[in-house]
């Protein structure tokens, strides 16, 4: 037990590099705010080159998962992907942020750069985030340890990349000269260089708080020809796995809606400035993460996964149906105070929920390398968590493929200020970001509801895997007991 414990302490510092990972809702909010409003680029073009960096995701996560389950090194199997990822990954984060001056006066030539730099970005942080969230299934196969063990990677992951968001607001985009800082170039370009240093800076972290564990984790089940594609495609005969990832991929998409409008909601909807968004952006997320911390585990003791994830997915679509309506139809107070505590109270749920999710997703999916590995006698790892992390990243993509087009849909103009835009923009951003993703989030309940993976059958499936173990070393297969099919 102290050994798990250890080894979720050294994850939990080298989950630090959530400033590039989990820290998407944020860096998208900016980052659609920046190319859209401030680069004057068109919606429709900044989704188009996000919707190529999609179908791109799509080929290269299942690869390079599969990839990192065959790899074989002095170093393991994982750590030598992270390691070629750590400088391409700083560098996209400079290039995304600090496009030169020549390509800003041209919109073919400002796209390429954006389709470049994303691309570049997306493709290191599947080098190093597939194989490192595949240490977490390797590190522990007890059925609690793995929540515990998802909850703090999860956690720190949230807050650290939080309050590099909101102290990015406080600091960087505070108003100068009486202009609003968040529509300065200059303090964007800053803003990419500060993520590349800390890329490189967490990333060695990382590396280095992991590197100890080489040992345990070089070796797996898998066989070095095996092919990858037939990997991939035979991890999809699980059912439960299937349906995960058809939730995630759902619940992950509505996710991106809202992030990537959640810096023109705060601007244009509730019309809030840079001190009160990055309050946002930081107070209900650190609420969520110290709510999550404290429960999550008296949570996985008294239900099962299953039901914690139908409840998160349930709550999440009931929490977006009333509050921006009550703004529209002006039924909210006057008292701005109030509305801003409103704001606050339901982002908080909406995060609690989302945390809650991502815990439970990461700690069911490592019971399922167990089951496929009882069907298939491979250990892979790599493939089931870059679905997931496929999910993850298309929660962070998809969204600029409906709000890209749907804010030039509505009018929105480059440059506008807060209370210069019309009712169209106001309508149609409190409508998409209430009622319009609460109806969508239908489709991620269903799914949860399908998914049928209980503590007594991964019980059984660890069993059956042991006694695999044991027979193979002792020379004994007969021994081995097949259980049912899960």
């Amino acid at each position: 037990m102290s050994q798990v414990l250890a080894c979720i302490t050294v994850c939990c510092i080298a989950q630090v590099l959530s400033v590039t990972h989990s820290k998407r809702r944020q860096w998208g909010s900016l980052f659609l705010f920046y190319y859209k409003q401030v680069l004057g680029l068109s919606g429709t073009l900044t989704g188009l080159a996000i919707g190529i960096s999609i179908i791109w995701d799509g080929i290269s996560d299942p690869l390079v998962g599969a990839w990192s389950d065959r790899l074989r090194s002095r170093i393991g199997r994982r750590h030598p992907l992270m390691i070629a990822a750590v400088i391409p990954m700083a560098a996209g984060f400079v290039m995304l942020y600090g496009p030169p001056g020549s390509v800003l006066s041209d919109q073919g030539q400002l796209f390429t750069w954006l389709l470049i730099s994303i691309l570049l970005v997306r493709t290191a942080l599947t080098f190093f985030m597939v194989p490192y969230l595949a240490l977490g299934a390797e590190i522990t196969d007890d059925y609690h340890e793995r929540t515990q063990l998802a909850a703090v990677r999860t956690n720190m992951a949230w807050i650290i990349g939080t309050l590099v968001s909101a102290t990015a607001l406080i600091f960087l985009f505070k108003e100068e000269n009486g202009l609003d800082g968040r529509f300065l170039i200059d303090n964007y370009h800053f803003f990419g260089w500060v993520n590349g240093l800390l890329v490189i800076l967490f990333s060695v972290i990382c590396i280095a708080g992991t590197w100890q564990y080489i040992p345990k984790l070089a070796s797996g089940t898998g066989h070095a020809d095996s092919n990858m594609l037939r990997d991939i495609f035979i991890t999809f005969r699980n059912k439960n796995f299937l349906y995960m990832v058809m939730m995630d991929m759902a619940v992950g998409g509505i996710g991106s809606i809202t992030a990537t409008l959640l810096m023109v909601t705060y601007i244009y909807f509730w019309q809030l400035d840079a001190i009160q968004t990055s309050l946002l952006f930081a107070g209900p997320i650190i609420l969520a993460v110290l709510l999550s911390a404290v429960f999550s585990r008296p949570l996985n003791r008294l239900f099962e996964k299953q039901q914690i994830l139908r409840l998160s997915c349930v709550l999440t679509s009931i929490n977006l149906l009333w509050l921006t309506p009550l703004k529209l139809f002006d039924l909210l107070p006057d008292n701005s105070t109030v509305v801003f505590a409103l704001i606050y109270f339901n982002w908080a749920i909406h995060m609690t929920m989302t945390i809650l999710r991502v815990i439970t997703v990461h700690s069911m999916l490592a019971d399922i390398v167990d089951e496929q590995e009882l069907a298939t006698g491979k250990r892979k790892e790599g493939v089931v968590f870059a679905a997931a992390f496929f999910s993850a990243k298309f929660m962070g993509a998809f969204g600029y493929l409906i709000a890209g087009p749907f804010l030039d849909l509505i009018g929105l103009q480059a440059g506008a200020q807060p209370g210069e835009v019309s009712s169209t923009v106001t309508w149609g951003l409190g409508l998409i970001m209430g009622p319009g993703l609460a109806i969508i989030m239908l489709l991620p309940v269903w799914m949860s509801f399908k998914v049928n993976m209980s503590h007594a059958s991964q019980l059984e499936v660890r069993q059956a895997l042991s006694q695999r173990q044991q027979a193979a070393e002792s020379g004994d297969s007969a021994s081995v007991i097949t259980p049912r099919s899960h």
